[in-house]
């Protein structure tokens, strides 16, 4: 299924419009505190999928896996949101080989995907302090 996979078929890892369109669509306070909340829980959120993989307890992780696609969607995790898709996949054809090997390679992109966020964090949504100057500024 997806063994075989070429590199540059992956997604990016990150992809900051997607932040910036949740910015737009509802406001920079809701997609900064999104984006925090995501960064912060994301640990855990690997964590429940290997355990539940691990387990082989086929709804958690069907439900871990959901969750955790649809939050990497929302802010641009692009390469996080396509491996929850191959787990899925996996899951649909019962194959737990291949569900083993997506859940390591979730974990293995962790710290890739930690980075990106820690990178692109200040350039996609500024602090409080800087918008309270720039809302200074502009009256």
């Amino acid at each position: 299924m997806r063994r075989g996979k070429r590199l540059d078929e992956r997604a990016r890892t990150l992809d900051a419009q997607h932040l910036r369109k949740l910015a737009d669509e509802a406001s920079p306070e809701t997609a900064e505190s999104f984006s925090a909340d995501y960064v912060t829980l994301l640990p855990r959120f690997v964590e429940r999928i290997v355990g539940t993989v691990a387990a082989r307890d086929r709804d958690l992780v069907l439900d871990a896996a959901l969750s955790l696609k649809t939050k990497s969607w929302l802010v641009g995790a692009l390469r996080m949101n396509q491996l929850c898709s191959e787990l899925e996949l996996a899951l649909a054809l019962a194959d737990w080989a291949v569900a083993t090997d997506v859940a390591r390679d979730i974990e293995r992109h962790l710290p890739h995907l930690q980075k990106a966020l820690a990178d692109v964090t200040h350039l996609t949504h500024p602090s409080r302090r800087a918008r309270t100057v720039q809302n200074a500024m502009a009256s």
